[in-house]
């Protein structure tokens, strides 16, 4: 039985992708820094599937993220699947965003996908097989006003996609990305006047977790593929 770890699964496209992996038989390692979300999406995927472990986890800092892979490995074996989805941003000028601020956002979203693949590869080439999806975004392809910081570590996990998945390429492990547009999530609930007048057009969580779960056991998906949703 494979296993996953779905980093950011505490809610919106990481709990969905979480999930769908369950209803598929997958063991799943629910990974969040918040413990009351990560209890939430634990207690759901009980009612679909007993194989699930949640391990509260800041994926910006390196012992904590071997942590979850050692805690992962002890529960259920070697990681088959890592799906990259933990994320945050903020929606100002370049000018008016704190290196604090910077720091943070390329620590979270481009070193987290770092130091998780750097913690799960060593089972998946001892194995030969695994899948690593890399939650991307059309901001990592285009930028935009006000979303400097954002579109810089979205740009780097596409360099960081392509780079490892001619690493891995004789090892039969896929390396793959996903670049939705804009998603109704928590995080674009940041700015509640702009949510609102673009909520109808927005992709639902549901949408991009099914698209994820599909590259990842579907043969039409290439290694190193970046996919737009």
């Amino acid at each position: 039985m494979a296993t996953a770890i779905v980093t950011g699964s505490g809610r919106g496209i990481g709990r969905e992708t979480a999930i769908l992996l369950a209803k598929k038989g997958v063991n799943v390692v629910v990974c969040s820094r918040t413990q009351s979300e990560i209890n939430n999406t634990v207690e759901a995927i009980k009612e679909i599937h007993l194989g699930v472990l949640g391990v509260k986890c800041d994926v910006s800092v390196s012992w904590q993220v071997d942590n979850l892979v050692k805690k992962a490995v002890e529960k259920f074996g070697p990681v088959d699947i890592l799906v990259n989805n933990a994320g945050i941003f903020t929606v100002k000028k370049l000018v008016d965003t704190s290196e604090k601020e910077w720091d943070q956002i390329l620590a979270v979203n481009l070193k987290g996908a770092f130091l998780c693949c750097k913690a799960v590869l060593p089972y998946m080439l001892d194995k030969n097989s695994g899948a690593i999806v890399n939650i991307s975004s059309g901001a990592g392809k285009v930028g935009f006003d006000s979303l400097s910081a954002y579109c810089a570590s979205k740009f780097g996990m596409m360099g960081l996609t392509e780079s490892l998945s001619w690493e891995v390429a004789g090892h039969k492990i896929k390396v793959m990305a996903i670049c939705p547009g804009e998603v109704a999530t928590k995080m674009q609930e940041a700015d509640p006047e702009y949510y609102k007048e673009n909520r109808d057009r927005m992709l639902e969580p549901k949408q991009v977790a099914a698209k994820i779960v599909d590259m990842i056991f579907s043969d039409k998906y290439r290694n190193g593929q970046s996919v737009d949703i």
